[in-house]
């Protein structure tokens, strides 16, 4: 309910756009800085996507990863203005059974998982069957939140827009489309039951 209410109330803020591309997080840092001199009311700051920000040098992906990430937050705290930071999913995920993902699936994820004060990840049982009793939800799944509580909102999705609906109904299409088919159990000699 809390995320729908925030969603809710970002959609009444002025937003500015920086359509430029590979800044570094230094020059993403000058440009809210001075936004925020201009407007002191400034409320939110999104980065689309961390894999496109401007690395800097360094022996490993990891620790340039690290860079941005630990950068955007000392930003956020600085400007005293939230900072939301998409980011990509390894392509792990798509090797296990189970593909809604989970914190260790994002990319480089040791030092996005440190920083981050929420993580937020999206799923859609149609992405992988559009056949199934799920396939009309997207769920909107908390997996950090430094302060507050873990969990999944559930949202329909029609024609690539989140539309609200029946949590209790939701949640029950979609944990009973994710449960494992049931097995017999073999007992004595050979019977299943």
């Amino acid at each position: 309910a809390r995320v729908a209410n925030g969603m809710s109330q970002l959609a009444d803020l002025d937003v500015w756009v920086v359509d430029a591309s590979r800044l570094s997080v230094e020059e993403i840092r000058s440009i809210a800085e001075r936004h925020k001199q201009e407007n002191p009311n400034l409320s939110l700051i999104m980065a689309d996507y961390l894999g496109l920000i401007e690395k800097p040098k360094a022996d490993r992906n990891d620790l340039a990863i690290a860079h941005i990430s630990g950068s955007l937050k000392a930003m956020a705290k600085d400007l005293k203005t939230p900072v939301i930071s998409l980011s990509q999913l390894s392509r792990d995920v798509e090797k296990r059974p189970n593909k809604r993902p989970t914190n260790a699936d994002l990319r480089d994820s040791g030092s996005i998982e440190q920083d981050a004060d929420s993580i937020i990840m999206l799923y859609r049982e149609a992405v992988y069957d559009e056949n199934s009793s799920a396939a009309p939800f997207a769920e909107i799944i908390v997996t950090k939140n430094r302060f507050g509580s873990l969990g999944t909102v559930y949202q329909r999705f029609c024609n690539g827009h989140f539309v609200a609906c029946d949590q209790d109904e939701a949640r029950q299409i979609c944990t009973a489309s994710n449960a494992p088919a049931a097995r017999g159990r073999r007992y004595a000699q050979g019977a299943d039951v």
